[in-house]
């Protein structure tokens, strides 16, 4: 176990209008409702609009002088006068920046002074008092350690950057820690030990800034958990092949501090070192963006390194071997098996023993593969599917509604009604309660999905593994009970095809999983996954549909392919430009990035007769994208087309569209695809 859960702001009293400077996505979201709605409001011509910083430090200091530069830039550009943002920084000690050298000090109140910002020293913030009923303002209350008397100062949005502390729960724990700040306490090796006995465990380690050093203080800096990390790595290997010797390490004495003064300029400070220049300023920006990039350009690439894979089979190197050379795989379904691999699995089998019974008829089976099974029990015919897939949320319910909206999906697409569900789930190893709690958030998921579908979960079982997956085996009943479904074969010349939603869910996950895709681009992707195809199917029921499927993980064309195979050979027209994309997909895939399964996927570009004259556009890339929860692809009667669409998109489908057409069937020459993709008119 290696525990770096980080700290927070050592804020007294909780309150709804003091933003912590940490968590950061609360400090962000508070920071953008700052710019979006409130400088921009009208009322802050009225008044002068006072922002307080509470904590004195390198990080209090730095962040009121961003923040400072931002807000008048700001009114700038809404031309009004920036001098209505007033700014103080608020300080217990008797000046500012504590730990550093005077130098530094001296430099940094000149800053402070020229910028017209306050410091308030030797001033304990409390926290917020109650407002007065007749003003928009807040009050902070104050006590001054030279009188210890409290006194309320005014403002309209407080952040808390003070001195930090651990959070709560390692204090319960039953480790040793820090009276002072509640930070564990570990010794030269990075290890934990008991409160109760002073015993060492050997295998529990922590670092980062909420770990503390025995005999080695140091104050709370990003420097130390940084070259903590390559000794923790070490010391995690050898605790789990119990080596014996751990690594020693002792966090440095001192570290070079680069503090912005937000004007493109920056104040060095280390020991007794303190001078100010612009190029350091570039040398820190340089710093934090060569650290970020490491967490998105820097990942590792999801192209498939096929040559170093090759090279670890070839010197018959072991699973693990191989994997530490593979690059990063995507989840959902996008971990799914490539086709061509799948089919030449299926293909290596025998033919299934025929049921030979009047009470038992295998309509649809392995040998003619659709979107499910379907079997006739007696006078009743069932349809059968099952869909399983890696996690690729960080969200187990959210991870459980998808699952679930995917796998009722198959029966969906065959005009199915989805009536009873089995689960299975493998859950990551943990302690029981940790394990619960994701097993808890992921049923009631699941659940929340099923229960919309009228669709009763009835079973299951439960497995550990090395990382959250999830499947559901549905069973669906027939419209009537009769015999009525939709299947992938059945083309007519003149059939128009129609997509029901929009695709890139693939090419969006993975841009995610590299840190690349922007929060709408996601948001739209879950909200395009966790839409059922449920209405879709219903309305293709009420009308004379010849063929259907859903589009998931073999993406567009390779989905295409198999309906066209289905259809003993077909040739189609699809239209490029009348294909719907979710939002940020051809951004993303003009930048290269796609899911781990997209180069098994673009062999079926072999049924794309003008693959040529299309292979460099990123619209075209993404027809091999990998779809989760993907819609519906439907061939019917031109004539009903557009009545088909306009209710589609009546029912909440506001992507659904016309995308190409049958122009030939039941082909040899054009067997098993013939694939022709119209270009929009230049």
């Amino acid at each position: 176990l290696s525990i770096n859960v980080g700290i927070t702001p050592n804020q007294q009293k909780e309150v709804q209008s003091i933003t912590p400077v940490k968590p950061i996505a609360k400090f962000a979201k508070a920071w953008d409702q700052l710019l979006l709605e409130k400088i921009e409001s009208k009322w802050i011509e009225a008044r002068n609009y006072d922002i307080v910083v509470v904590g004195g430090g390198a990080g209090g200091v730095e962040l009121i002088l961003a923040m400072r530069a931002r807000v008048r830039n700001q009114l700038q550009t809404l031309g009004r006068d920036p001098d209505l943002a007033r700014f103080s920084l608020l300080t217990r000690g008797d000046s500012i920046l504590g730990s550093h050298s005077q130098g530094v000090r001296l430099c940094m109140l000149k800053v402070l002074e020229e910028r017209q910002i306050t410091i308030i020293s030797g001033c304990e913030a409390l926290g917020a008092s109650k407002p007065h009923p007749d003003s928009t303002q807040q009050f902070l209350e104050c006590r001054f350690a030279d009188t210890q008397k409290i006194q309320c100062l005014p403002y309209d949005e407080c952040v808390w950057c003070t001195q930090a502390s651990a959070p709560k729960f390692l204090a319960t724990s039953g480790l040793k820690y820090e009276e002072n700040g509640g930070f564990v306490l570990i010794d030269e090796y990075q290890r934990c030990s008991l409160a109760k006995n002073n015993i060492t465990l050997d295998h529990v380690f922590a670092a980062g800034d909420c770990a503390s050093v025995q005999g080695h203080p140091r104050p709370k800096a990003g420097v130390f958990a940084v070259m903590a990390g390559m000794a923790l790595f070490e010391n995690i290997q050898n605790a789990t092949m119990n080596a014996k010797k751990p690594k020693r390490h002792i966090p440095q004495s001192s570290f070079l501090g680069l503090i912005g003064t937000g004007d493109g300029s920056c104040i060095a400070s280390r020991g007794e070192l303190a001078f100010e220049a612009n190029w350091l300023w570039s040398l820190k920006d340089w710093i934090d963006r060569k650290w970020m990039w490491q967490y998105s350009g820097g990942l590792p690439d999801l192209d498939l390194a096929e040559e170093k894979i090759e090279g670890a089979f070839q010197s018959s190197l072991k699973a693990l071997d191989i994997l530490k050379r593979s690059p990063m795989r995507c989840g959902g379904c996008g971990a799914k098996v490539g086709a061509n691999t799948l089919s030449r699995a299926l293909a290596s089998l025998p033919p299934s023993p025929i049921v030979h019974s009047n009470d038992i008829q295998i309509l649809v089976g392995v040998n003619e593969p659709d979107d499910g099974a379907v079997v006739k029990y007696q006078a009743t015919t069932l349809v059968h599917s099952i869909d399983f897939f890696r996690n690729f949320l960080t969200d187990p319910y959210l991870l459980g509604r998808v699952a679930a909206n995917h796998a009722l999906s198959d029966c969906e697409a065959m005009g199915a009604k989805p009536i009873t569900a089995l689960a299975l789930v493998v859950i990551p190893y943990g302690n029981e309660k940790s394990q619960g709690f994701t097993l808890e958030a992921l049923m009631h998921g699941i659940r929340k999905t099923l229960d919309q579908a009228d669709c009763a979960l009835v079973g299951g079982h439960t497995c550990e593994g090395s990382e959250l997956s999830v499947g559901l085996s549905i069973n669906g009943l027939t419209p009537n009970n009769n015999n009525k479904l939709f299947s992938k074969g059945g083309f007519l010349p003149g059939d128009v095809l129609i997509l029901t939603k929009p695709i890139g869910t693939g090419c969006i996950m993975a841009a995610d999983m590299r840190a690349k895709a922007n929060y709408p681009y996601v948001q739209a992707t879950i909200n395009s996954m966790l839409q059922s195809n449920r209405a879709a199917s219903n309305i293709f029921i009420s009308h004379e549909v010849h063929a259907c499927t859903d589009i998931t993980g073999f993406g567009l064309i390779g989905h295409l392919n198999e309906m066209c195979r289905a259809s003993k050979g077909a040739l189609i027209d699809i239209n490029l430009s009348d294909i719907p994309f979710l939002p940020g997909a051809l951004t993303l895939a003009q930048k290269g990035i796609f899911s781990s399964l997209q180069p098994e996927n673009l062999n079926a570009r072999r049924a794309v007769i003008n693959h040529d004259a299309v292979a460099n556009r990123a619209d075209y890339a993404l027809l091999f994208d990998p779809q989760t929860a993907g819609g519906l692809l439907a061939a019917v009667n031109a004539s009903d087309a557009q009545a088909v669409v306009h209710r589609l998109k009546a029912a909440g489908y506001p992507h659904a569209a016309v995308i190409g057409v049958v122009q030939d069937t039941e082909s040899s020459q054009h067997f098993p695809a013939a694939i022709n993709i119209r270009l929009p008119p230049s």
